[in-house]
C-alpha cells in the first residue's frame, strides 16, 4: 500500500508541487532544529527548577511567574445538581460553605505580585453562579487586583439570565464556558435533545450563536456576545468521552482496559484550591474523596501560592508524572491527554 501510494504521489502530483512539498518538509525540519538549537537549554533549566527544591521566596516567587498558567479557586462548595458522571453523585454538595474570603484575598494578592495574565478559574466542583453576589464581589476583587488575568466561569447555566451576563461582564468576566449535562439515559441525540436545548438557552439569553463544534465526542455553540473572549455552550457524549475523576466514576474507569503510562502537565502549570482551602495538584482531584487525601499539596489557610507550587509535595508530583512510565493510584486509569513532555508541548506550556 505505501509503494503504491508513492507511485500515485510521484506519477499524479506535478513536479512543482512535489519541490514545494519537499523543501516545506526541509524547511521545517531546519526550523524544529534551529529550535532545538535556541530553546532546549530554556526548558530543560525550566524543567529543573520545577523538579528542585527552594526555600528562598523570590526563587519560588520567579517559578510560579514563569510556570503557572492556570489556577481554579473553588469559591463557594454548593452545587445544585448530582450528576452521575460527576463525583457530586456520591459527595454531599449541597451546603452553601464559601472558600474564606481571606484566603481567597490572600492568592489574588500572590498573583498580583507575579502580574498574573494566565487564567483564574472560580471553581472546581461548584455550581458558580449559585450565589450572585458571593461571585460578582469575587470577580471585582480579582478584576481590580488583575487586570490582564483572564477570568473563566464554568456553569450548568441553570441560574443563568441576560441580566445576570451583563453584570458578570461589567464585573471583569473574560469568558464563560457552559456545559449541557445529560441525565444517565438521555442519548447523544443532536436533532433531538442538544440543538432544542441549546435554542432554549439562546432564547433565554436573547443571544444569536453559531456552532463550533461538531463532532461525535462534542457538539457546541458560541453565542455572540461582544465584551468578553467566548462564551460557549457544549455537550460531550458521555458514551465515548470523560474522565473518571481520578477512579471516582467507577463506569468510565472500566472502560480503559491499559494502565496510563504517558506523562501529565498539570502539575507543571497548574494549582487547584477547593471550597475547604486545600490545594490539589489536578483538575480531577478532590480533597474531599478518600482515595485521593494523599494528593493533597497543601492547606492555603497556612501557606501562599509561592511556598505551595516549589513544595516539595509538588516537586514529587512532577517528579513522578511528567516521565512516560506508568502510574499509579488515581492517575492509573485517567485518560486526560496532558502529555507535555515533548520538548515542543513542554515549551508552549512554559511560554517560551
Amino acid at each position: 500500500m505505501t509503494a503504491f501510494i508513492k507511485q500515485i504521489y510521484r506519477k499524479a502530483l506535478p513536479l512543482h508541487w512535489r519541490q514545494s512539498i519537499s523543501e516545506y518538509r526541509h524547511r521545517d525540519r531546519l526550523e524544529h532544529e534551529r529550535w532545538c538549537r535556541e530553546n532546549l537549554p530554556n526548558v530543560l533549566s525550566r524543567y529543573a527548577a520545577l523538579t528542585t527544591p527552594t526555600h528562598d521566596r523570590e526563587s519560588a516567587k520567579k517559578l510560579l511567574k514563569d510556570n503557572l498558567r492556570v489556577i481554579e479557586l473553588e469559591i463557594s462548595a454548593f452545587c445544585n445538581r448530582t450528576c452521575w458522571f460527576c463525583p457530586n453523585s456520591l459527595i454531599d454538595r449541597k451546603q452553601k460553605i464559601e472558600l474564606p474570603e481571606s484566603v481567597f484575598l490572600r492568592c489574588i494578592d500572590n498573583l498580583a505580585e507575579i502580574e498574573y495574565e494566565g487564567v483564574l478559574n472560580f471553581h472546581r466542583f461548584n455550581e458558580t453562579l449559585a450565589d450572585r453576589e458571593l461571585i460578582l464581589k469575587r470577580l471585582r476583587q480579582a478584576r481590580s487586583r488583575l487586570p490582564k488575568a483572564k477570568l473563566g466561569i464554568f456553569s450548568n447555566g441553570d441560574y443563568l439570565t441576560r441580566e445576570y451576563l451583563d453584570e458578570l461582564r461589567e464585573a471583569g468576566m473574560s469568558y464563560m464556558l457552559m456545559s449541557y449535562y445529560l441525565k444517565k439515559n438521555e442519548s447523544f441525540d443532536k436533532a433531538r435533545v442538544l440543538k432544542p436545548a441549546m435554542q432554549k438557552m439562546a432564547d433565554k439569553l436573547g443571544l444569536e450563536y453559531e456552532v463550533s463544534i461538531d463532532t461525535p465526542k462534542e457538539y457546541g455553540i458560541t453565542f455572540k456576545y461582544p465584551g468578553v473572549e467566548y462564551l460557549l455552550y457544549r455537550c460531550w457524549n458521555p458514551e465515548i468521552s470523560g474522565i473518571d475523576r481520578g477512579g471516582v466514576i467507577d463506569s468510565i474507569s472500566k472502560r480503559e482496559s491499559k494502565v496510563r503510562d504517558y506523562g501529565c502537565h498539570f502539575p507543571l502549570r497548574s494549582i487547584y484550591v477547593d471550597y475547604n482551602c486545600l490545594a490539589m495538584p489536578c483538575c480531577h482531584l478532590r480533597s474531599d474523596v478518600e482515595a485521593h487525601k494523599d494528593f493533597i499539596m497543601g492547606d492555603m489557610r497556612e501557606m501562599d501560592l509561592f511556598t505551595l507550587f516549589s513544595s516539595p509535595k509538588y516537586i514529587a508530583m512532577r517528579q513522578s508524572l511528567t516521565p512516560h512510565t506508568p502510574k499509579c493510584g488515581p492517575c492509573a486509569t485517567c485518560t486526560a491527554d496532558t502529555s507535555a513532555m515533548s520538548l515542543d508541548l513542554l515549551s508552549t506550556e512554559c511560554g517560551l
